[in-house]
């Protein structure tokens, strides 16, 4: 059985020591991130062809969070994405570059049919922070670097993946909740995409293609991860403190290292070279609360304040950003 890692549930480092009882120097949410630009954006849902009056719009705050070397991200749903930390640019518009219409199985259909649910995504050029922006109908969002040539050729679907993952009371993976989950080439983007059953979205480099007559091979399970995370209006860790299940999985089929949510959250980055040895725990680094406008929605004195909290997998050295809604992003250790 694969170990898990449950932070807060035994003193693994300064930042953790007393997590699970009364308040420690290391529960400060500390000095807030920078609020750097919002966006306010229409996203089409799956299977729509035209944007519209009636298009659903998703509105995307950005912020600079300097204890963590990083570029912050948060949807009005409370999906956070992450980058490294970069000083916006003069322009501080978005592009829309093209979108995307993705068809997602649930864990256990095995064919596409008409009546396989459908995200539309939309990709957009953030010209302040000179990346790609993805924004999926369900609010989730994901950074990207953007690509030097340009395409003009739709999503080509790469394989699909059923991955268990456990909930924080679950030791074995007998009665664990399967996830669909399918990737996707972004031909248009020079990307690879993956996309849950529940909508969740993570972007990650070009992948080759599999070989012809290849089968898709199962996702390798490495560890498992619990963590708290706090609401933005809980000052301390406790018994009460809601609990994120994450199951890190290497996938062989892409050459990359996902961590995925029971809930269908799910973050991408690339598979290290080695896991670093002892590195058995995670350390407490960080914690804000950020506000999210919904989209249309001007000022922040009723937007919505959501906890996130940040943690350092030691295995890998990336920060894991969890937010009290469930929502995770990786911020890969090689690009801090």
């Amino acid at each position: 059985m694969r170990k898990r890692i449950g932070a807060g549930l035994a003193a693994v480092a300064a930042g953790l020591a007393g997590l699970a009882g009364g308040p420690t120097p290391a529960q400060d949410k500390g000095t807030a991130p920078k609020f750097l630009y919002s966006h306010d954006l229409a996203v089409r849902p799956g299977g729509k062809k035209d944007f519209g009056p009636s298009t659903p719009r998703v509105g995307v705050e950005f912020f600079q969070d300097d204890a963590t070397g990083a570029s912050v991200a948060i949807s009005q749903t409370g999906a956070i994405a992450v980058g490294p930390a970069k000083a916006p640019g003069a322009k501080r518009d978005v592009q829309w570059k093209t979108g995307l219409d993705l068809a997602v199985r649930k864990a256990g259909e095995g064919e596409f049919t008409q009546k396989t649910q459908g995200f539309g995504v939309e990709v957009f050029v953030d010209h302040a922070a000179d990346r790609l922006l993805y924004v999926c109908q369900s609010g989730a969002i994901a950074f990207a670097p953007l690509p030097k040539d340009g395409s003009d050729k739709g999503p080509k679907f790469h394989h699909g993946l059923e991955p268990k993952v456990r909930t924080p009371d679950q030791e074995e993976f007998a009665d664990a909740k399967r996830v669909g989950v399918e990737v996707y080439s972004d031909q248009a983007n020079g990307g690879t995409i993956y996309v849950t059953e529940t909508g969740g979205l993570a972007a990650a480099p070009a992948a080759a293609p599999l070989p012809e007559g290849q089968k898709v091979k199962p996702p390798t399970p490495v560890y498992g991860l619990i963590l708290k995370v706090r609401k933005a209006d809980e000052p301390d860790f406790s018994d009460k403190t809601k609990k994120v299940a994450i199951e890190v999985f290497e996938d062989p089929n892409a050459n990359t290292l996902f961590y995925l949510t029971e809930k269908g959250s799910v973050a991408v980055v690339p598979k290290p070279a080695k896991y670093v040895e002892g590195g058995k725990n995670v350390l407490w680094k960080a914690a804000m609360n950020l506000r999210a406008r919904k989209a249309g929605e001007k000022e922040f004195d009723k937007a919505q304040k959501y906890g996130v909290e940040v943690f350092q997998d030691n295995r890998t050295g990336n920060l894991v950003f969890v937010s009290e809604t469930g929502s995770i992003a990786v911020l890969p250790a090689a690009k801090r």
